[in-house]
């Protein structure tokens, strides 16, 4: 070796020795994880299959509940000291698109269902209770059907 410190080849050849040493390390790792846990050769093949879950009437609730809030975050300008008490039908929601699709029945999808949101307001305090009507086969407790007109 010279008085000027390692070459550019001397260099390179340790890269090579360290790269090649790090490449039969990770293929014994390798190997042996395969041969401790057991593991085949086979390919792993994913399942396609999905499960859908039944929508219920508190789902369809939850969807006009949240379409009412949607609807007071755009609309609503009271102040924090109030006390208000709103009524939000199904059919102004529809209308003004805060629900997407129109909600019907679970059991007979060509019963479209009817409602409302009463958005409640205590100084801070708001709470929105959904209330559901699908035909003559569903109805929220304590719905209210003057609301409905």
């Amino acid at each position: 070796m010279n008085q000027k410190g390692w070459g550019l080849k001397d260099f390179m050849i340790i890269l090579g020795v360290i790269f090649l040493a790090l490449i039969i390390t990770a293929a014994v790792y390798r190997r042996s994880f395969k041969e401790l846990f057991g593991a085949k050769s086979e390919p792993i093949v994913e399942s396609k299959t999905t499960i859908v879950e039944k929508e219920t009437y508190q789902d369809l609730e939850y969807k006009l509940q949240r379409a009412a809030e949607r609807y007071q975050n755009d609309n609503y300008q009271g102040d924090f000291d109030s006390s208000e008490v709103w009524i939000l039908k199904y059919d102004l929601l529809k209308e003004k698109r805060y629900l997407k699709n129109k909600i019907t029945d679970i059991n007979d999808r060509n019963i479209e269902c009817t409602g409302y949101v009463k958005f409640e307001k205590k100084e801070s305090r708001i709470n929105y209770t959904p209330y559901l009507k699908c035909g003559d086969k569903y109805q929220t407790e304590n719905y209210d059907s003057k609301y409905d007109e």
